[in-house]
């Protein structure tokens, strides 16, 4: 071996800490660290087995986790993942099922078609009144491009999209101001041409939307002018806007649609359904990583093994108790006044965002009991539009139940410049209750109802109605769960700043 060879060797041993670069090691190195981690800084290894709150025993060895336990693991991690899967999403499910509510059973599946309406218990869809006529459809801006909704003057709408975001409000809460006038949605990611005068310009977010205008009966509670009126509604693509499109109104008053989400592993498949339909972008990362993680891509078919099939349809059916738990037990609910079992109002009403978060539980509170979100009643205004406060419980703090009696007394002079209603709903559906009457609800229409010497009305829940009471009764069915609703349009100062309120439901001895 040359000098130069030899001395190439020593270095390189100097250089990898090489004792002896030539001649295998015969002797062991003398142990000189610590042979533990130290506890101050980080958490203890896990013993070799754990007892969990929630998933029982674990088992670990030398800190790694058995087969058993990581598969457990896993199947957990799904579970909560398809949860907040099904929680982010309810606002999405929400919409997706009014579409294919009224698809399937109204035969409204294009922007032509156009379905007028009286809500009742025919109509499964989240907490919708019965004293206003609706209008409805759906955009389809995948495949009609940018498109034009008329509207006439005295109307109010809102537009939301598929996850139900607030786009634009129509009417007297929209620019038109109540005039009535021409919107333009556009699709998102649209970079054609478009007009530069005549419309009011939407851009959307997803490809879908939802077009919900309201018209007012008039004073006597008579719906012709208000259907008159939704008829003048036109809504066609924006590249046919010199062909005269006609629409088609759909008569749905009466007729039986279901728009509620299911809550097993159909409510996946049907958001899957959903993702394969709309923009990439219609949803943020971290919720479509969400998804990913459970088997939701854009592009790729949803086809879970029996294990997750399992997992999640328990992760739907627990979600939607959790669901319960948000929107009727609330941790901070909104009350009218202080002490009151009535709440008014969601915080984070329409977009559930205070610019630093997103409000989830009260996302999901809304998206649970509600469809719809309209920019204007997060600003509203006295003496237009409309305002809500709500109920699940009597004055004693206890649930409403369907076997039970109770008053409500509505004081002198609700502040409401158009009516006044409460509506029963059924507490699983949150639809209008099916109880046998025409409506679950009374009204300031109803000339029928008897009014107290001083103005005061008291309305009657219960399964039989007090003798001589029966005009101002809403009937309940035992052994189901039901909430009430008081609605005002029109509402007037005192409702804004609290000098009138509704009395807590009391419970009587009928």
């Amino acid at each position: 071996m040359t000098h130069v060879h030899r001395r190439t060797i020593a270095l390189a041993a100097l250089m990898f800490g090489l004792a002896a670069p030539i001649h295998a090691q015969t002797s062991t190195a003398p142990l000189d660290g610590p042979t533990s981690v130290p506890t101050v800084t980080a958490p203890a290894p896990p013993p070799p087995n754990v007892d969990s709150r929630f998933l029982g025993g674990l088992s670990f060895k030398d800190g790694y986790p058995t087969t058993e336990t990581v598969q457990r693991l896993y199947d957990e991690l799904d579970f909560q993942r398809g949860t907040q899967v099904f929680l982010r999403n309810l606002p999405a499910l929400s919409m997706y099922g009014l579409r294919l509510g009224l698809a399937r059973d109204l035969g409204v599946d294009s922007v032509s078609k156009f379905a007028i309406f009286r809500a009742d218990a025919n109509s499964l869809m989240l907490t919708p009144n019965s004293e206003t006529l609706y209008g409805t459809t759906f955009l389809a801006l995948d495949t009609d491009g940018p498109t034009i909704v008329e509207a006439p003057p005295s109307v109010l709408g809102l537009v939301n999209d598929m996850w139900m975001r607030p786009v634009g409000d129509i009417g007297a809460g929209g620019p038109d101001q109540g005039k009535g006038g021409k919107y333009l949605f556009v699709p998102p990611g649209y970079a054609g041409i478009l007009p530069k005068t005549g419309y009011f310009i939407v851009r959307m977010q997803t490809y879908g939307g939802w077009v919900f205008i309201r018209a007012l009966l008039d004073p006597s509670g008579n719906a012709a002018p208000a259907e008159a009126l939704l008829k003048q509604m036109r809504i066609y693509p924006l590249s046919k806007k010199d062909a005269s499109p006609q629409m088609t109104f759909v008569e749905a008053s009466g007729k039986p649609f279901d728009s509620m989400p299911p809550n097993d592993i159909r409510y996946f498949e049907m958001l899957a359904d959903l993702i394969a339909r709309e923009d990439a972008h219609a949803v943020d990362p971290e919720v479509a990583g969400m998804m990913r993680a459970i088997g939701i891509e854009k592009g790729k078919p949803f086809v879970p093994d029996s294990r997750l099939r399992s997992i999640l349809a328990e992760a739907a059916r627990v979600g939607s108790f959790m669901a319960q738990a948000i929107s009727y037990a609330p941790r901070e609910p909104e009350r009218v006044r202080p002490g009151s079992h009535w709440m008014a109002g969601i915080a984070g009403y329409p977009t559930f965002a205070d610019g630093r978060s997103t409000l989830l539980d009260e996302m999901i509170y809304m998206s649970w009991f509600a469809t719809g979100a309209a920019k204007a009643m997060g600003a509203p205004k006295p003496g237009t539009g409309s305002q809500y406060a709500w109920t699940y419980y009597d004055a004693a703090g206890e649930w409403l139940l369907g076997e039970k009696s109770y008053r409500f007394h509505i004081s002198p002079h609700p502040p409401a410049k158009d009516f006044w209603s409460v509506l029963a709903y059924d507490n699983w559906t949150r639809s209008i209750l099916a109880n046998g009457q025409k409506v679950a609800g009374k009204n300031s229409y109803d000339t029928a109802i008897q009014t107290n010497a001083d103005s005061s009305i008291d309305i009657y829940f219960g399964p039989n109605p007090p003798p001589g009471k029966e005009s101002n009764w809403i009937r309940t069915i035992p052994g189901k769960g039901w909430f009430a609703m008081f609605r005002l349009y029109g509402p007037l100062q005192p409702w804004f700043d609290r000098t009138w309120t509704p009395d807590d439901i009391t419970a009587t001895a009928q």
